[in-house]
Formats: C-alpha cells, sequence, structure tokens
C-alpha cells in the first residue's frame, strides 16, 4: 500500500468509473476496441483512483458522432438556454445571447478533448459557464463593452482540460466559475 495518496480533490468517484466505462463500451461497440482492449480498459477504469487514470484509460476513444457534428451553437432571445447534466461536450460551441442567459455546466458532462472552445456572444445577457474544480481557463480573447468578463474559478491543475473562451460583451456579462455550494440553510440550491 502506498503512503501517497492523491489529494481529494483527484480522487474518482463511482459515478466518474461508470461514465468512464460507458465510453469504453460503446468504443467497443462501434468496433473500435477487440474484446481483450475492452478487458484491459474496464479493468484500467474500475481500478482507476484519480481522474487522470480515467482520463488516460479513454483518451484515445472519442465517441462517434450519431448524426451530430463536433459543433453547437446555442441561441436565446428573450429567453434562456442550458445545458447540463450528462450531455456530450462538443470541441466547439458557440454560445449567443440577445436580452437572455445562457448557462453551460460542464460538471456532469461527458467532455473527450483536451481543449473545448466557446464563442459566447452576450449582448444585454448573461453567458455562464459551471466548469469542475481544476480546469484551465482563458478569457483573454473575449472583446467587452460596458461588461465584464470574469474566472471565478480556483487554481489549474496540469494536464486537465482548457477552457478556451471568445467572443464579446457587450452591456452583459461572461462568467466561468464553479458549482455553488450547498448550505444546510439554503433548500433551494441550484449549481
Amino acid at each position: 500500500m502506498s503512503l501517497q495518496q492523491p489529494p481529494p480533490g483527484h480522487r474518482a468517484s463511482d459515478n466518474d468509473r461508470e461514465r468512464a466505462a460507458a465510453v469504453v463500451q460503446e468504443a467497443h461497440t462501434d468496433g473500435r476496441l477487440d474484446f481483450e482492449e475492452l478487458d484491459e480498459r474496464l479493468t484500467q477504469v474500475y481500478s482507476a483512483k484519480t481522474q487522470l487514470e480515467l482520463r488516460n484509460a479513454t483518451a484515445d476513444l472519442v465517441p462517434v458522432a450519431h448524426g451530430s457534428a463536433q459543433e453547437l451553437t446555442l441561441r436565446a432571445r428573450h429567453s434562456a438556454q442550458k445545458r447540463e447534466g450528462a450531455w456530450n461536450v462538443p470541441e466547439r460551441l458557440t454560445a449567443i445571447a440577445e436580452h437572455s442567459s445562457v448557462k453551460l455546466d460542464f460538471t456532469d458532462a461527458q467532455v473527450h478533448w483536451a481543449e473545448i472552445h466557446v464563442d459566447a456572444h452576450a449582448v444585454h445577457s448573461s453567458v455562464v459557464m459551471v466548469i469542475p474544480e481544476g480546469w484551465i481557463v482563458d478569457l483573454d480573447q473575449v472583446d467587452v463593452q460596458h461588461s465584464s468578463a470574469r474566472n471565478k474559478a480556483g487554481p489549474p491543475r496540469p494536464g486537465a482540460v482548457r477552457l478556451r473562451v471568445t467572443g464579446e460583451a457587450r452591456h452583459g456579462s461572461v462568467v466561468v466559475r464553479h458549482p455553488r455550494k450547498r448550505h444546510w440553510w439554503w433548500p433551494w440550491y441550484s449549481k
């Protein structure tokens, strides 16, 4: 038994292992892994203790797109658009909000890319991205006018997913943050 344990923030949960196992099984179903490779990968996944070990076991197994592109565009006018829960994140996203809000919650999403590019356009609106701990955030290419572009996320970890945000905010905001912490006195919790 090793005395060096990874920090708690790096530990993989049972749900993380199940999501990684689903990626491996889908790759086998698509014919990208034979039975021997399937057995090897599932052994790696279920014995993984850290997020990094899970990413290494599935890094080359990007799911085959079933009729969907590797880009996603969300448009909201005088309304709200959300992507949350277990959704497949494409490599490029465009979020256009006019007098509205767009929320991209990556905490439970299936991410198979080392870098995700979000092109955010907020006009009298907000674009909010909720990310897991450790992601690398780049907001340097967001053009703001009477607006704000804020990175409220904690420090990045080496080798983590990079979120590159470009675009513009006009009388609006572009925000990257972690999920809100739930408190016992706050019964109406939302990420």
